[in-house]
């Protein structure tokens, strides 16, 4: 009961840190709440009875990604923008309130035909040994693919850093 309060919690915490990074028209608090959620996605993960996913989540996005976000909006010094990239009328804050009515309705009506069985748990879910061994034996190709592309990535981003240079 507590879980299901909490996961609730999380998810309207969640959905809220998500809307204030997209809307915001500061990057370095749109980036800030990014941070959040992924920390509030992290949280999730442990309620799932997922630690090595939590982990992976706090090390890789918070980690990695976030500090690079922060790196580049220092490095290109980007202010405060004039201009929202959504401008808010009564009507369209009126529509944005019915689609998520929408949705919530969907959801509820989704969950009540899908309805999975009480304590349902997959056996080992979000554990290292289950990760490695999917990625290994049924997604090799893509996490090969993947790992190719930031390679290729990084070349590219070498390359157009040379070519400023020589200018």
């Amino acid at each position: 009961m507590i879980g299901t309060v909490l996961m609730y919690i999380l998810s309207v915490l969640l959905i809220l840190s998500y809307l204030y990074a997209i809307l915001s028209t500061n990057p370095l608090y749109s980036t800030l709440s990014m941070g959040v959620s992924f920390f509030l996605t992290a949280f999730v993960f442990i309620l799932l009875d997922a630690p090595f996913l939590a982990a992976v989540q706090i090390i890789v996005y918070v980690g990695a990604m976030l500090i690079l976000f922060l790196f580049v909006i220092m490095m290109f010094n980007l202010r405060k923008s004039d201009h929202a990239f959504i401008k808010f009328k009564s009507a369209s804050i009126a529509s944005y309130l019915i689609i998520m009515l929408i949705a919530v309705i969907g959801f509820y009506m989704a969950r009540a035909v899908f309805k999975m069985p009480e304590g349902f748990v997959i056996s080992g879910f979000g554990s290292a040994q289950n990760i490695g061994f999917s990625l290994l034996k049924y997604y090799l190709l893509p996490f090969e693919l993947a790992s190719f592309v930031l390679l290729v990535g990084i070349f590219g981003a070498l390359t157009f850093i040379k070519k400023k240079r020589d200018q």
